[in-house]
């Protein structure tokens, strides 16, 4: 039956075939488990950690999951997953999707049409529309119960909420100054085929802002495999160098890359850094709810289209 049949996959950047020795593995494989077996792992942080394993591409050195979910099982487990970060005040959440927003306000005009890959409530979305002149917004976002929250931020506004996440047909070519992809791409099983659709709608000089896990960040490797960006969510994670053949492979040229400042509650941080070391604690703490800004792993990139005639 195909719902139980795993996709297997040579490098989403570069089509090398998958090298045979796993770089990063949990001690129980997903790959060794089957589907039903692997859907009560999908929601949540902690827990026991399974994960597909990842290798290292020998031709662009992207970490990826040579075996994963097909997109039938993947369709099945989104549209029952709750918000990951549920526990992360509403303060934290914005004081982080402020910091994106101050990136992208940095190097670009804040005008023309604004392109967002996963909005979810619109947290990055409300500093564009408070601060910015986008003269119309296409928000891509899947999840349709975040719809009337979405609708009320961009209220006035000439604007489209698209619920096929990447249905960029909807969008005239050359249309949008800026596009923003907010932990979307460690998600996608094809990321150069959506970038390169996404640059379409791009005009010349357009910013395209992308905040990824780093998997050469310190944090990674002090914890190895317990690193909470390795789970069952993820088909590959990126680097620096990764993350730019990435974008060089679907026409884009890398302007700039910063590590992200995070923030969150330090009992929240502290249960994480507990469970990455093997300490299965079930509570900790609350500090009186104290919220800290860290630099945890995520990187932003900012990079903007080629000239055509520069394209493959």
């Amino acid at each position: 039956m195909e719902q139980t049949k795993f996709l297997h996959r040579i490098c989403p950047v570069c089509a090398t075939t998958a090298p045979v020795q796993a770089e990063i593995r949990s001690e129980v494989t997903a790959e060794t488990l089957d589907y039903a077996a692997l859907v009560p792992c999908w929601n949540g942080f902690f827990k026991d950690k399974v994960f597909f394993s990842y290798v290292r591409c020998d031709g662009c050195g992207l970490l990826y999951a040579p075996t994963f979910f097909n997109d039938t099982q993947l369709q099945e487990l989104y549209g029952q997953m709750p918000p990951n970060m549920a526990e992360v005040p509403m303060e934290a959440l914005r004081k982080t999707q402020r910091g994106y927003f101050e990136a992208l306000k940095s190097c670009s005009n804040l005008d023309g049409g604004f392109i967002e890959v996963g909005p979810d409530i619109g947290l990055f979305t409300e500093n564009c529309v408070r601060e910015g002149k986008y003269n119309e917004y296409w928000l891509f976002e899947p999840n349709r119960d975040v719809l009337p929250a979405l609708s009320r931020i961009v209220e006035g506004h000439k604007y489209h909420v698209i619920h096929d996440m990447f249905g960029f047909s909807h969008v005239p070519d050359h249309s949008a100054s800026a596009a923003v992809m907010i932990h979307v791409l460690d998600h996608l099983l094809d990321p150069v085929t959506t970038l390169r659709e996404l640059r379409k709608k791009l005009s010349p000089g357009a910013k395209l802002l992308l905040v990824t896990h780093n998997e050469s960040s310190l944090l990674r490797r002090v914890v190895g495999w317990r690193w909470p960006a390795f789970c069952l969510q993820h088909p590959q994670i990126y680097n620096p160098a990764s993350m730019r053949k990435l974008l060089e492979a679907a026409g884009f040229e890398v302007l700039q890359r910063s590590k992200t400042v995070n923030f969150f509650e330090v009992g929240f941080l502290l249960k994480h850094l507990l469970w990455a070391f093997g300490m299965k604690v079930k509570s900790v703490p609350k500090f009186g709810r104290m919220t800290v800004g860290l630099k945890l792993g995520n990187m932003l990139t900012i990079a903007t289209p080629k000239p055509e005639k520069n394209n493959v």
